[in-house]
């Protein structure tokens, strides 16, 4: 059992979910909807003192759980003084985790890389990923939407440095040249980015959009920090990465792809989406709009090259 967030308008959403297996995937399923403020549940006798209302509601749900579990699961929202208290009696007591057997095939290259990255603070970590490091055994028996969400509470604990190091060695852009221009590091990020999240086996089955929407825009969040590190670019380029973007999030289309196509190949492409988002068919009619403003920046860029 996980708690999960997704960004919904300007905040975030939590929802109690748990991982179970389907083959030939791990899936997840939500439990219980916790609302924009799941620190709501918890109610408080003391400073430190507190009790998390939800085992009833669990219990008619199917799940036996009890105060020691949901404290773990809550313990991000709980105050700052409780959560010192709760540090400070459970450290001396730590037991030293047992780690279940596992295989390193079964867990995805990316998966690795990212745990790796930030267990160590390396930013080359290809020469490692060969070795059954026991805390890798955390990324077993995981849905994407646990890994997401279990990548995500880590990466929080970040510094906004450390955030852009850590991006650079996850997305390979630690062997880029010094000479580099901000073009060669936009189109190898864009290009490790669609990699991945084309990668079926990556995906475990979730959505391509819902991946990218819910949980790998956190990633393009923080490139657009890592800008000012760089040499300044040319405002074509910002303009152009914007696009790749949103062509890829629109028409699925990566950066490899795009450069291969004819102008009236993505025609072809346009049009296949654009009666799916015709407002006519009951698509959005703000998404046609900028279905149609994509189209004509790809295809100004394609008479340019």
């Amino acid at each position: 059992m996980y708690i999960a967030r997704k960004p919904v308008f300007g905040h975030y959403e939590y929802s109690l979910k748990e991982s179970y297996y389907e083959a030939p995937y791990w899936k997840s399923k939500t439990i219980l909807n916790l609302g924009e403020f799941p620190e709501n549940y918890i109610t408080y006798y003391s400073e430190v003192a507190f009790f998390i209302d939800l085992e009833e509601k669990l219990e008619e749900l199917g799940y036996k759980i009890d105060q020691w579990e949901l404290e773990k699961l809550f313990f991000r929202f709980l105050t700052p003084e409780a959560q010192r208290i709760i540090l400070q009696f459970t450290r001396p007591r730590s037991i030293k985790k047992m780690r279940k057997a596992f295989s390193i095939k079964d867990i995805h290259p990316f998966d690795i890389k990212r745990r790796l990255v930030l267990q160590f603070g390396i930013a080359y970590p290809e020469k490692y990923m060969d070795i059954p490091y026991p805390f890798l055994s955390e990324l077993c028996e995981k849905s994407r939407d646990e890994l997401e969400n279990y990548f995500w509470d880590l990466e929080d604990r970040l510094t906004h440095r450390e955030k852009i190091k850590y991006l650079m060695a996850i997305f390979g852009l630690s062997y880029i040249s010094s000479r580099a221009t901000q073009e060669d590091i936009d189109k190898l990020f864009i290009s490790k980015f669609c990699q991945i999240l084309e990668d079926e086996n990556f995906r475990m089955g979730v959505n391509l959009e819902e991946l990218y929407r819910n949980y790998f825009c956190r990633y393009i969040w923080i490139y657009f920090d890592m800008v000012p590190f760089f040499p300044k670019p040319k405002e074509v380029y910002f303009k152009e990465r914007e696009i790749y973007f949103k062509a890829f999030e629109l028409l699925g289309i990566s950066v490899e792809e795009f450069k291969k196509l004819s102008r009236k190949e993505l025609l072809k492409i346009f049009r296949k989406k654009a009666k799916e988002l015709h407002p006519d068919k009951g698509g959005s009619h703000e998404k046609f709009i900028e279905l149609r403003k994509i189209f004509e920046e790809l295809l100004k860029i394609k008479r340019g090259e």
